[in-house]
């Protein structure tokens, strides 16, 4: 979010060390020519962006272990919640994954749509953990919402639409993100107002995507109303939603009118990112009441 893919140009290490520099004089004098990638000199060293990246891969790391533990606790479970402990393991195998796509987005130089599929293979892993908790919490969830109306099949179709309208503006997010970086190295940091003009096609498809993104989730909410009114997780998750997309919008409005301030950036896209994952879990409440229903 931060652009520091390549703030560690090598991998697993960073700049050949376990402990990154945190000065250039840490470093070589022909640093730029010893650790170019795929041909490519390396930036201008910015330890900002060395350290954001290499906590990345110390998080992923760590992010690794609660995966085995998961595993290891859903072990258990494998009979009476055969599903826990299958999205368990899925879940440590896509961490795996990612963590080797991650290795060969450093190794490529950060290739042309492989931070894209970075992105979503960590929304993915966001999405089977979701699942999976929905799954533990079963029973909890359901009697949450009792005395409420039969959830229809129509209202899970169109959260589903909701979340493909929600991926859809990531993904165009992450190309403006991309484009934001090559405009800026043509343009000059002093030249920051005139960005958002260069951007071209690409930006201007994001920001009318976000009122066909509001005008979904606004209308699949208004269906919920039922379900909303009752105290419980379809509201928490409901009035969620709502205050991360104003957010989200409210923090892209401010980058097209205030210069793309660099700290609405990483904002703009985490909100985003909050935003699909509470979409995704309450569409999984909803799944899990349209079940039931039927059973």
């Amino acid at each position: 979010m931060t652009g520091s893919g390549m703030g560690c140009p090598d991998w697993p290490k960073c700049f050949g060390q376990w402990i990154p520099p945190t000065d250039i004089t840490q470093l070589p004098v022909d640093y730029k020519t010893r650790f170019q990638v795929a041909g490519k000199l390396i930036a201008d060293f910015d330890p900002f962006k060395t350290w954001v990246e290499y906590i990345n891969r110390l998080i992923g790391i760590l992010i690794g272990f609660f995966a085995i533990l998961t595993v290891a606790a859903s072990g258990p479970l494998r009979r009476e919640q055969k599903k826990v402990f299958q999205l368990s393991v899925a879940g440590l195998l896509a961490i795996i994954f990612q963590g080797l796509v991650g290795a060969y987005v450093v190794r490529t130089h950060l290739q042309v749509g492989t931070i894209t599929v970075h992105m979503l293979i960590a929304i993915a892993i966001m999405g089977i953990y979701i699942t999976a908790l929905l799954n533990s919490y079963r029973n909890e969830i359901l009697d949450q919402q009792t005395d409420v109306p039969q959830v229809p099949g129509i209202l899970v179709y169109t959260g589903l639409a909701v979340i493909v309208l929600t991926l859809g503006q990531i993904l165009l997010g992450t190309q403006v993100r991309e484009n934001v970086d090559i405009v800026a190295e043509q343009m000059g940091e002093e030249n920051r107002m005139g960005w958002i003009a260069a951007l071209g096609g690409v930006y201007q498809v994001h920001r009318v995507f976000y009122y066909a993104l509001a005008i979904s989730l606004g209308f699949w909410l208004y269906r919920l109303q039922p379900w909303i009114r009752k105290p419980g997780l379809i509201q928490r998750l409901s009035l969620g939603a709502t205050g991360v997309l104003i957010a989200s919008i409210m923090l892209g409005l401010g980058m097209h009118h205030l210069g793309i301030p660099k700290i609405f950036q990483p904002l703009h896209l985490l909100f985003a990112t909050v935003l699909i994952g509470i979409e995704f879990g309450l569409l999984g409440v909803l799944f899990l009441l349209n079940r039931e229903s039927k059973q």
